[in-house]
C-alpha cells in the first residue's frame, strides 16, 4: 500500500512540475542586423538625412551603407519608382521632385532600402496544455523600421520611411480535442 501511495504522489509531483515549467515552452527571435538597437535609434539617423543636401558619404556614416550594413537592398530606377508611386499614370504635379528626377536619370538613379527589426516570439502558459496542443499562447514583441533613400550622383534626392515602434501581439489558440484536433485533417478522404 505504501509503495502505491508513494508512486501516485511521485506522479502528481512530476505532473505538477511539468505543468508549471513555462520555461520549457518554445520561443523564437528574429533580428535583422543593423547598427541600431531600437526603433528610435533608426528613426533618429534617418531624420538627419535631408533631400538635395545630404551626400552619400554622410548617409554611410549614419549607418545606411549598402556595402557594410547587412540586409540592405540596392534598387534600380524602375524598382524605386514602383516602390514610391501607387500608379505610374499620375499627374506630373503629384510626383515628388526627387522621384521625377529619378525617372529622368534612369540608370543614374539608385535606391537603398533597409528594414531593420527585432521580433521576439515567446509561448506562455501551461507547458502540458501547450505540449498536448490544447491551448497555445504566443506573445510577439519588438519593433520594425523601413527606410528608402534615393540617390542621384551621390546626393540624396528623396527619402521615405514607415515602421512600427512597438509591436505587441498575443495569438491565443484553443483546440478542445488537443492532439486529436489535427488528426481530423489527416483522415480526410481525398477525391
Amino acid at each position: 500500500m505504501r509503495a502505491s501511495t508513494s508512486k501516485i504522489l511521485l506522479q502528481i509531483i512530476t505532473a505538477t512540475q511539468l505543468c508549471a515549467c513555462a520555461n520549457m515552452l518554445p520561443s523564437a527571435k528574429q533580428t535583422v542586423t543593423a547598427p541600431w538597437t531600437d526603433f528610435d535609434g533608426a528613426k533618429s539617423s534617418y531624420d538627419q538625412i535631408i533631400p538635395f543636401v545630404t551626400t552619400m558619404q554622410t548617409v554611410r556614416k549614419l549607418g545606411f551603407d549598402p556595402y557594410k550594413t547587412a540586409n540592405m537592398k540596392v534598387l534600380n530606377q524602375a524598382q524605386v519608382v514602383n516602390a514610391v508611386l501607387p500608379s505610374p499614370l499620375q499627374s506630373p504635379a503629384t510626383i515628388p521632385k526627387g522621384i521625377s528626377d529619378c525617372m529622368r536619370m534612369q540608370d543614374g538613379c539608385v535606391g537603398y532600402l533597409m528594414e531593420p527589426s527585432k521580433i521576439d516570439q515567446k509561448r506562455e502558459g501551461n507547458f502540458l496544455l501547450d505540449f498536448l496542443n490544447f491551448k497555445r499562447n504566443t506573445v510577439t514583441t519588438g519593433w520594425k523600421f523601413s527606410a528608402l533613400i534615393v540617390v542621384i550622383d551621390g546626393t540624396v534626392v528623396y527619402k521615405q520611411w514607415d515602421g512600427q515602434p512597438k509591436i505587441e501581439t498575443t495569438d491565443a489558440r484553443t483546440n478542445p480535442l488537443g492532439p486529436l484536433q489535427s488528426m481530423g485533417e489527416t483522415l480526410k478522404v481525398s477525391p
